[in-house]
């Protein structure tokens, strides 16, 4: 008898981004970059264009060309004239010389070098495809967070106006009671390169010099957090700040196990460009399958395109002001209390969530290929994305207010949470409610529970007794 061998256990393969050396990791303009810089560097009088990078470490007079920014895989050694100066650190240049040979290894030694112009690729994977790819294990996700949790990856270029990063923050609650939101972040992490996560350095070895040349993190990383445990204090800072010393995007994605939030004010609620929920349909397909190498692909290329917003200062503002309108406006479609717009997800300041909005805009742009973005633009994205995914959050969390203004969503008891509910729908503006009423209405709970119940609440400051055994709420605003 013949006994067949357990099979090996399936071990997807990992998505690399400095190391990469295989066609299929490339997109095709990457790969026809590398091979007309190879074939450039052949010549015996090379005219060849690439990004200049001078270090102390190869001397004086001596520079690296590389074909692009992030690629990293070929270089050549170019040497120039004590007289002539350089160009700008990380320039695209175009460099005419000779080919000098030593030992074993050789040189360009230049004869001329001028300014050239980097024509920007485009991705040769649409954004709806680029989503499949991005999914291809889950399904029951769909439009608007579909759309949202895509653009954390296409991000947005830095908006120096406001002095910020680029990038686009989301926190996830779990609606399917599975712990689903956290494993989506798990699988985010999985299917892009630890280089982007981890905001690593590239590393240029030139062993003719034996010399190492440290090369800036790729210019988008991704961060996801549990923020059930105990929150970063560096993710905190960077979710009130938008600033950070390494990278020039970074998007940031929250996941809690939880629901719904337990205060507005809490920060994967109010701090984020966007909180949003996952669904009972949603799913995690098991399939044994290695990462889309599409997804990096359209990640890198996405990072190359700089969308803006009009033609000057004064535009962005304008359209800032206009978002500020529309934040207020839907703070009052979802009678929100006063206090509350002032803060959290409903701040009206320009650097609140009317950012956050220019911020999709942006991203959406990226997707769409365009250069630049007018107001317009920016209203379609809101009502698309924006204010679609907040009517599905709003719907979805009922229990965040009371008819009267009152934040319900911090307490903790159930029995508490009807209570205050029957306070705020039974009192006047003259009269409270009776606890002798708060008896009759929940005749199937004990005197000392109920009592329980309104201490909490009056502790909690919900509501206040104005004589003995008659409480009323107090509103937010």
């Amino acid at each position: 008898m013949q006994f067949i061998p357990k099979p090996t256990r399936f071990k997807p393969l990992t998505a690399r981004f400095w190391e990469r050396e295989y066609g299929i990791e490339f997109e095709k303009w990457e790969w026809k970059l590398l091979s007309e810089f190879n074939k450039a560097k052949m010549a015996e009088f090379p005219t060849i264009s690439g990004f200049l990078i001078a270090d102390y470490k190869l001397g004086r007079n001596c520079f690296l060309l590389i074909p692009a920014q992030h690629l990293t895989n070929d270089f050549v050694l170019c040497e120039c004239p004590p007289y002539m100066d350089l160009p700008p650190n990380w320039s695209y240049v175009t460099v005419k010389g000779k080919k000098i040979w030593f030992r074993d290894y050789y040189m360009i030694y230049v004869d001329e070098i001028t300014p050239a112009k980097f024509e920007v690729p485009k991705s040769d994977v649409s954004f709806h495809d680029f989503q499949e790819s991005l999914f291809i294990q889950w399904s029951g996700i769909d439009s608007p967070l579909r759309e949202l949790l895509a653009f954390e990856f296409v991000s947005c270029p830095p908006i120096f106006a406001l002095g910020q990063v680029g990038g686009i923050n989301l926190s996830l609650y779990d609606g399917t009671g599975e712990g689903l939101s956290k494993k989506l972040l798990k699988y985010f992490r999985s299917i892009i390169p630890a280089d982007f996560v981890k905001g690593r350095s590239g590393v240029i070895e030139i062993p003719e010099f034996s010399v190492q040349i440290k090369v800036p993190p790729f210019s988008w990383g991704f961060k996801a957090c549990d923020v059930d445990k105990q929150f970063n204090e560096r993710v905190l800072d960077f979710l009130l700040k938008r600033k950070s010393g390494r990278f020039s995007e970074l998007s940031v994605e929250l996941g809690t196990d939880r629901s719904a939030p337990n205060s507005l004010y809490e920060p994967p609620f109010a701090l984020v460009d966007q909180p949003a929920i996952l669904f009972p349909n949603v799913e995690k397909r098991k399939m044994n399958v290695d990462p889309p190498f599409e997804v990096a692909k359209y990640v890198i290329t996405s990072k190359m395109t700089y969308p803006t917003v009009g033609n000057s200062r004064t535009d962005i503002e304008q359209v800032l002001g206009e978002t500020s309108l529309k934040i207020i406006k839907l703070a009052e479609k979802f009678d929100v209390p006063h206090l509350v717009r002032r803060h959290a997800v409903f701040d009206p300041n320009y650097y609140g969530k009317p950012q956050s909005i220019l911020r999709v805009a942006l991203a959406l742009a990226r997707a769409q290929n365009k250069d630049k973005i007018d107001l317009e633009f920016v209203s379609r994205a809101f009502e698309n994305y924006y204010l679609k995914n907040m009517e599905i959050v709003f719907e979805s969390w009922e229990d965040i207010f009371t008819s009267k203004g009152v934040e319900i969503v911090s307490l903790k008891h159930e029995l508490d949470r009807y209570v205050l509910k029957f306070i705020t729908d039974n009192e006047t503006s003259e009269t409270g409610v009776g606890f002798h009423l708060v008896q009759e209405h929940f005749f199937n709970r004990n005197e000392f529970e109920l009592r329980e119940a309104l201490r909490r609440l009056q502790e909690s400051g919900k509501i206040y007794e104005i004589k003995r055994d008659v409480f009323k709420s107090v509103p937010l605003e």
